[in-house]
């Protein structure tokens, strides 16, 4: 049976991978041909090494051309039109290892803007931030790639093992050169996802414009400005939905806790504010939400 299938759900073209005991799995397509719309079951990094074509998803159109390298996250709908002799190498990968990957590489300057908030925001930057290697870099990445090819090819004892570690090596490299590119919107993307990992990591502490803006060495107007511009939101607005979401978290996992509690854990000094702002973005009252979480468990 072929690993890599389709099926179609409700209308939709869904590819999956039957990945066994590997963690990703290499894939070079020379002059790629038309597929459907669809998503997948895994998460994927497209490294473009020769011809152009039009990348459709999200009801969005972007054109790539040999150099491009762009993250395309499973529940994303996407295929390429007027492709123009398209090669494309894909490292398809599960999810379950990006999220040890995502901890692993946490510090690692570029991983968390090109491999999460890229994709995340793409919409809001016109895919203007993703990653573009010039000729020297990408027969760097090529030769990496033909390294993972290799041991897919001959399977040796340990090959899986391999595979994985020069993906890593891989990405290591592609951080690095992400970061080193000096356009104006990927330097806001890698700043704004600088505070944006703050965020998620002290959501419940006092936080400032003005203490985002030093932490991105900006002014505190131009920090607003391109924090908009990427998220769609102001830094403000982003953190009051971040800690509703982990509100709900709180509440979905305790239901036995009260508003006033969940309001003063999740960083909110007021409590009818807290009200306010989580019925504006939820839909209902916390309250009404609380009840409907301990209903479920009595």
């Amino acid at each position: 049976m072929n690993k890599l299938y389709y099926i179609k759900e409700n209308g939709i073209h869904k590819l999956h991978y039957d990945f066994g005991e590997s963690k990703c799995e290499l894939f070079i397509l020379l002059n790629q041909r038309v597929e459907p719309l669809h998503v997948h079951n895994f998460d994927e990094l497209a490294v473009v090494f020769g011809g152009s074509a039009i990348h459709v998803i999200d009801e969005q159109k972007y054109p790539v051309v040999r150099g491009d390298v762009f993250v395309i996250r499973g529940k994303h709908r996407h295929t390429f039109e007027e492709l123009d002799n398209l090669n494309i190498a894909n490292i398809i990968f599960r999810r379950d290892y990006f999220e040890t990957l995502e901890k692993e590489f946490a510090d690692l300057p570029g991983f968390k803007a090109l491999f999460i908030d890229e994709p995340r925001y793409r919409i809001n930057q016109q895919f203007k931030s993703k990653l573009h290697l010039n000729s020297g870099q990408l027969q760097e990445i090529m030769n990496l790639l033909n390294g993972i090819r290799d041991e897919q090819a001959n399977i040796l004892p340990g090959y899986n093992e391999a595979k994985e570690r020069i993906f890593e090596f891989l990405i290591i490299k592609l951080c690095r050169d992400f970061s080193k590119k000096q356009t104006a919107n990927t330097m806001s993307l890698l700043r704004v996802s600088k505070a944006i990992d703050y965020m998620e990591n002290n959501y419940e502490k006092r936080i400032t414009n003005c203490l985002l803006a030093r932490m991105t060495d900006m002014s505190e107007s131009n920090f607003r400005y391109c924090f908009k511009k990427v998220t769609g939101l102001s830094p403000i607005d982003f953190l009051i939905k971040l800690r509703v979401e982990k509100a709900v978290g709180v509440m979905e996992t305790t239901p036995s806790i009260n508003v006033t509690e969940t309001a003063m854990k999740i960083g909110f000094d007021d409590s009818a504010y807290f009200s306010k702002k989580f019925k504006q973005i939820v839909g209902i009252s916390p309250m009404i939400f609380l009840k409907k979480q301990r209903a479920k468990v009595e």
